[in-house]
């Protein structure tokens, strides 16, 4: 028996629409651009497309964030990032699935951080700052560990081992356990975060990167720069470059 007609233009259309919205929801997905929640709980853009502007308003460093490279660079680098955020992990080099992701839509593409590190903070041009801005919304547990082992000197060797383990990042225990890996005093890091000390921190980094323009993760103020997204590292070069050259 043949179907009727309005059956049948009714499955025609079924294939094709589920097909898009399969699209739209991988798109969404990678492009990471859903609204975020912040650490006050309020939905945020997490659009974080990526580019480079004049910076609205230029954040300042404070003694606690971690730092690292020569005091006397001639380029400071504030990063704000988010050690749940994988574009973050993936501009780290640590999350191989974005970084894939990343490759597939420029062949060029490199991870920025690395190279920075080896290139320029090695060399003593640059001097990187670390931030937290809410990128993912399941972060805040590691990085008050993060806050904590800098007291240890240990923020940038956990900030390495958290970016390639992504998938464990909202798990406190494994977290500790990626610390301990690392050379975490964990009985010190325990205390540390009993303590609280750094709670009120994660709010002000956050705010400091409103007032900065900062939308979503990871963002980068290259002197009077502002990088938005993990762009590659060929992108970041230039905008070092150029603030050197001033």
């Amino acid at each position: 028996m043949e179907e009727n007609t309005s059956s049948k233009q009714k499955k025609d259309w079924i294939l094709p629409a589920s097909i898009l919205i399969a699209a739209l929801l991988v798109s969404v997905a990678l492009t990471y651009n859903a609204g975020k929640k912040d650490i006050s709980g309020n939905t945020q853009a997490n659009t974080a497309a990526p580019g480079a502007t004049v910076i609205p308003q230029k954040p300042t460093v404070e003694a606690d964030d971690p730092q690292i490279g020569s005091a006397s660079a001639p380029v400071t680098m504030i990063m704000y990032s988010d050690p749940s955020c994988p574009f973050c992990g993936a501009a780290e080099g640590g999350n191989q699935q974005v970084m894939t992701y990343l490759r597939s839509q420029d062949s060029t593409w490199e991870p920025s951080i690395p190279n920075i590190m080896k290139n320029y903070v090695d060399t003593g041009k640059v001097k990187i700052v670390y931030k937290y801005f809410p990128g993912h919304g399941t972060g805040v547990d590691a990085m008050k560990m993060l806050f904590c082992a800098n007291d240890q000197g240990k923020f940038w060797d956990l900030n390495d081992i958290i970016a390639k383990n992504q998938d464990i990042v909202s798990d406190a225990a494994k977290v500790e356990d990626l610390a301990k890996s690392v050379g975490v005093d964990t009985n010190q890091l325990d205390t540390c975060l009993a303590s609280k000390k750094y709670d009120d921190k994660l709010q002000k980094d956050f705010d400091s990167g409103k007032a900065a323009g900062v939308e979503g993760t990871p963002a980068f103020f290259i002197n009077d720069t502002f990088v938005s997204g993990a762009v590659s590292y060929a992108s970041m070069k230039n905008a070092i470059d150029a603030a050197i050259g001033k």
